[in-house]
């Protein structure tokens, strides 16, 4: 009887844990690099730099909206900024950096956004 009370007691504190994992897409940077630099495959690359951008910008304006005004902001890209130039951001960061090519697209498009877009932190 303990053994099967310890293996549910293992199992319920496991639950938040696993709550918590979250999806990340199995492609790597360099993919999408070169998504970004072949013109037939542009729109795709294109579709993933908005939908990541657009993803992060309603998080942050959920959690502000929601009472969290301490919540980081990821990257600030202008609204004038078109896709474009953030496509361009994007590949010469990837080019700086050939060690986040074989790394999840997410995070290295992320950290090369942040790096390129920082916010104003003007008090």
């Amino acid at each position: 009887m303990k053994r099967l009370a310890l293996i549910a007691l293992a199992g319920a504190l496991a639950v938040p844990a696993l709550a918590q994992a979250q999806r990340l897409a199995p492609m790597k940077a360099g993919a999408l690099g070169k998504m970004c630099s072949t013109t037939s495959t542009r729109t795709a690359c294109d579709a993933y730099l908005s939908g990541l951008t657009d993803g992060v910008t309603l998080a942050q304006i959920k959690a502000h909206n929601s009472g969290d005004a301490a919540a980081p902001t990821g990257f600030c890209v202008p609204a004038s900024e078109d896709i474009a130039a953030m496509r361009a951001k994007v590949l010469s960061w990837l080019k700086a950096h050939p060690d986040s090519l074989a790394k999840p697209v997410g995070e290295s498009v992320f950290t090369a956004l942040h790096d390129s877009y920082p916010c104003d932190v003007k008090k």
